[in-house]
């Protein structure tokens, strides 16, 4: 493991805050969700300050990045994924169904890509940290995934 420089932290907040700027739109467009995803995208905040937690200055020698598992051209394309994204909510180009399953998708890949397990540390303080961003992406995925069926049960039974 090599141990990162700050900038790798700064991309992986700015990841979480992007998403939240997603998520932000679609409670804007699909106001019948809006608590669903205000919930979700204030949580993104949330973890972005984790990350940056993880890269203040208190710290910098206990936090350490997986330039093998992580890089940041990863990080950038999946910013651009989600830039497109926000695009096409913005230009009213999204359904509900799609803007659901594309939230249970972001969420999803986090967990499946072990985004955070990408960092690793020895502080005991770090370490919580980093557990409390997995299960809160865990819980974003429950959440995702109960919701999205929701809608899809919904959308059947009035057909």
């Amino acid at each position: 493991m090599v141990k990162e420089q700050p900038n790798m932290l700064l991309r992986l907040a700015e990841n979480e805050e992007a998403i939240a700027a997603l998520y932000q739109e679609y409670a804007g467009r699909f106001p019948e969700y809006d608590s669903f995803w205000r919930g979700l995208a204030h949580d993104e905040e949330e973890h972005a300050g984790w990350i940056r937690v993880l890269g203040s200055t208190d710290a910098p020698d206990e936090v350490f990045v997986d330039r093998t598992r992580f890089n940041e051209q990863a990080i950038q394309t999946y910013l651009d994924y989600l830039r497109r994204e926000l695009a096409k909510v913005q230009q009213g180009e999204t359904t509900l169904l799609n803007a659901l399953a594309v939230t249970l998708y972001i969420e999803e890949s986090l967990i499946e890509r072990k985004y955070f397990e990408v960092f690793d540390t020895d502080a005991p303080r770090l370490k919580q940290v980093l557990q409390n961003l997995a299960a809160a992406t865990r819980t974003h995925v429950e959440k995702a995934r109960e919701t999205l069926d929701s809608y899809k049960r919904m959308s059947s039974s009035s057909e």
